[in-house]
């Protein structure tokens, strides 16, 4: 017999073989998934055009012939195992994964999902095996996808860990689905959800060696109302928060697999399946006209009554594009061709709807295209969650501004667009006091501060310009081609005068303020990095001008940063090649005309800059925190040259705030004193007024451990910050210096007069020495000395100079006193 007429007859058996079996062979015909049947000698008796379409071999060049004798002895080979362990066993093969090339897509290895069942005929005999396949390739290329979506997914997710089984973390979909809290979640372990029966075997699995991912199922799940369900499961192994973990998708498979069971068992129970599966199913005949809907796709799309619609065409009354593409997926199915869109359209009572359609052939029994089937599921979640994230990606979630991703692609764009002799503004500002109004008042009072800023920086903006959360505090403003700086100023002016009003959050009444940076195209680069750069650089120079302001960029500022950022890097190295020295200035005691103390002043000499002030350089260790190590070299310094004067001299240095908050402070000040064997006596620590700003209790712990070290604590520039008297009552400083601001004034201001005097009138009162800063003329020294002053220091008496230069006599100071 020739090989044709050996598939001609094994078709002539099949058919006798499935007169029984009818009902399944044109269910078969109608699935959107791949399906087929094979006889007990593994003979493809039927398969439909779905599976036909996957694997890429015609029906007709399948039927009839065995798995072997289709895709090989290796590929057909397997197959064919699986379809005997299903006779054999009498029980079906669920999901098994298959990787290979077919025709259908060559070069190109593709991943397939295939389940095995055993056919019985109604005396309850195998009369052949059942087989599955879905195509699972773009399941597996999503698998990146789904851990983005991870919280807004509306499919069900969690994490558990591998050791204790226990969950990690679940979302949204988890909890909405299965009917737990979060809380109650995290406080469960995957054997919760899963049958009794079945807990063993999900300690085997969990504790089995794995890839990091893996696609399983159907498994029976338990929610907290006591359903079962039956999922598809993906998972990923991965490491949460420090432990060995997977991550879970689990999919709803329940109608699916019921629908598989149905179309076994019979067309009836199929047809159950139908009227319980959440999608909306439809039969159309071969013009588009509806002829059937399922009770749950009425309900979604709220007919009351079908006959109402019945007969007509299917696409009526939808948007236009989506019924092209309906008139078109028609088209095809009548073709003998599924196809697949995506529309979004109303219910019968409005209720808006997206869709995902597949659109496929019903064959009959001679293969000809009798009926259209259309599935339609609702996609509208998982739509919402996608628009979602792909607006956060773009967007600030705390504000909804857009971030700094999105204002780099509206820059570029907006620079691009600009036209001959156009220019737009960029404004970078950020909010003055916002860190400590973060730290003192807590991150939700500051949160709220953010998002009131972003709505009152919204209503400064005209039509064009577009605005961003760029950082922390940090906004920026494109504004669109304004016709000059002028035009730019008066945004600003706005934008300063909308944050300068006080905000009130919760019971707190908070003032910010702003500070401005503002760069035009054209004068300050056309690039968006130039751009930014340079209007960050202005806003520095805000800033430094005092705040509350704003300030255009100019050449000159870029020269200051590029100043700046060479005095940072060099200080680095500055005191190991020794260009950091000390420098000491006397303080002279009226009432006896002697020194009785030596203020250290820290100086610079940069090998190429020369002299740096150190107004200029101090700030930058600050901010570096290079100020520590430096200050404690100067610690030391000053120690060790002080033992070399009369012991009658202290010397006193200058703490920066930064050195007192460190917790290595009073360690430092008690090593360098025991390195140069000075009394601690004789030294005195200057402190000004912003160190006592932040940490009331904690400031003055550090002070009362100072003072117990035997050293003398001095208020620095008392007057010219906030001047708490409150802190003068708290902690008895050992003197106060009075900033030499008020004795440039003297004898001819009477402002500077009556605060000299009401300085003075306050250290007599609480037994506080008061020294004079600044003392450069004899009327300055005449007038202290008359308003009873005790101590004076200035260029008057001797400029800074090195230990060594230092004069102590007393008939010096007391012919510059009588001099002065």
């Amino acid at each position: 017999m020739t090989e044709s007429g050996r598939q001609d007859a094994a078709v002539q058996d099949a058919e006798a073989g499935l007169d029984p079996l009818a009902g399944i062979a044109a269910a078969y015909a109608a699935a959107p998934v791949g399906l087929a049947f094979s006889d007990r000698r593994l003979r493809y008796l039927a398969i439909n055009e779905h599976l036909a379409a996957i694997n890429g071999y015609p029906r007709d060049a399948t039927l009839g012939r065995t798995p072997s004798e289709v895709f090989g002895p290796k590929f057909g080979g397997m197959i064919e195992a699986s379809q005997r362990q299903a006779m054999e066993s009498g029980q079906p093969l669920k999901g098994l994964e298959i990787r290979t090339e077919t025709p259908a897509h060559p070069g190109e290895e593709r991943d397939y999902l295939a389940s095995y069942h055993p056919v019985r005929n109604p005396a309850g005999e195998i009369v052949g095996v059942s087989v599955a396949v879905v195509d699972i390739s773009k399941l597996k290329e999503a698998d990146a996808a789904f851990r983005l979506l991870f919280d807004h997914n509306p499919v069900p997710m969690w994490v558990y860990d591998r050791q204790g089984l226990g969950f990690l973390e679940v979302n949204e979909a988890a909890t909405a689905s299965y009917g737990w809290s979060r809380e109650t979640f995290l406080g469960m372990n995957i054997l919760d959800i899963r049958p009794a029966t079945e807990r063993e075997m999900t300690l085997r699995s969990a504790a089995a060696p794995r890839t990091a991912h893996k696609i399983s199922g159907p498994w029976r799940h338990l929610d907290a109302w006591g359903r079962e369900r039956l999922v598809q499961v993906m998972s990923y192994r991965l490491e949460f928060a420090g432990k060995d973990a997977v991550l879970v998708g689990a999919w709803d498979v329940t109608d699916r697999i019921r629908a598989e069971e149905a179309l076994r068992e019979s067309e009836a129970f199929a047809r159950s399946v139908v009227e319980s599966s959440p999608d909306r199913i439809e039969v159309l005949d071969l013009e588009g006209n509806l002829l059937f809907m399922n009770g749950p796709g009425r309900r979604l799309m709220e007919v009351e009554d079908f006959a109402a619609i019945e007969g007509r065409p299917w696409w009526t009354g939808l948007p236009e594009t989506v019924a092209e593409a309906a008139q078109q997926a028609v088209a095809e199915a009548r073709l003998g061709r599924s196809s697949r869109f995506t529309g979004a359209w109303q219910g019968v009572h409005g209720t808006p709807r997206w869709w995902d359609i597949v659109v496929s052939p019903v064959h009959g029994p001679g293969g000809e295209v009798v009926r259209l089937l259309s599935i339609a599921r609702d996609v509208t979640e998982q739509r919402a969650a996608e628009e979602r994230i792909a607006h956060l990606a773009l967007h600030d979630p705390l504000t909804d501004l857009a971030n700094r991703r999105l204002f780099r692609q509206r820059l570029q764009q907006a620079l691009a667009g600009l036209g001959q002799g156009e220019r737009l503004a960029l404004h970078c500002l950020d909010l003055d006091h916002f860190k400590g109004i973060n730290d003192t008042l807590g991150h939700p009072i500051g949160d709220a501060l953010l998002r009131q800023t972003a709505l009152r920086l919204r209503g400064c903006l005209r039509q064009g310009d577009f605005i961003a959360r760029i950082g922390g505090d940090e906004f920026a403003i494109i504004q669109a081609a304004p016709s000059d700086a002028e035009t730019a100023a008066e945004l600003a002016g706005r934008v300063a005068a909308a944050l300068e009003e006080p905000y009130d959050i919760e019971g707190h009444h908070i003032a910010a303020g702003t500070s401005i940076g503002i760069a035009l195209s054209g004068e300050a680069g056309q690039t968006p990095d130039d751009l930014v750069r340079n209007a960050d650089i202005a806003l520095y120079r805000a800033k430094a001008d005092g705040r509350g302001t704003f300030r255009f960029f100019e050449r000159a500022m870029d020269e200051a940063v590029q100043r700046r950022q060479a005095l940072k890097t060099a200080l680095r190295a500055a005191l190991e090649r020794g260009e950091l020295a000390l420098q000491f200035q006397p303080l002279v005691a009226l009432d006896s005309d002697a020194v009785t103390c030596c203020e250290a002043l820290m100086r610079w000499r940069h090998p190429e800059l020369g002299p740096v002030s150190p107004a200029e350089f101090i700030p930058i260790a600050e901010e570096t925190g290079a100020i520590i190590r430096i200050g404690e070299w100067a610690l030391r310094t000053a120690c060790r040259a002080a033992t070399t004067w009369p012991a009658s001299v202290r010397v006193a240095v200058n703490l920066s705030p930064v050195q007192f908050r460190n917790p290595g402070l009073v360690q430092a000040v008690r090593r360098a004193l025991a390195e140069a064997g000075l009394a601690p006596g004789r030294l005195e620590l200057e402190i000004t007024e912003s160190v006592l700003l932040r940490d009331d209790e904690a400031n003055l712990a550090v002070l009362r451990e100072l003072r117990a070290l035997g050293v003398r604590i001095v208020l620095d520039d008392f007057g010219t910050g906030f001047s708490s008297l409150g802190y003068l009552l708290r902690f008895p400083f050992d003197k106060m210096k009075l900033d030499r601001a008020f004795v440039a004034g003297l004898p001819d201001r009477e402002q500077s007069i009556a605060i000299v005097r009401a300085v003075l009138g306050l250290g007599r009162s609480l037994g506080i020495p008061v020294a004079a800063e600044g003392v450069e003329t004899g009327r300055q020294l005449d007038a202290l000395r008359g308003y009873g002053c005790e101590e004076v220091q200035g260029y008057l008496f001797s400029r800074p100079v090195p230990s060594a230069a230092l004069d102590f006599g007393r008939a010096k100071w007391a012919d510059a006193v009588a001099a002065g």
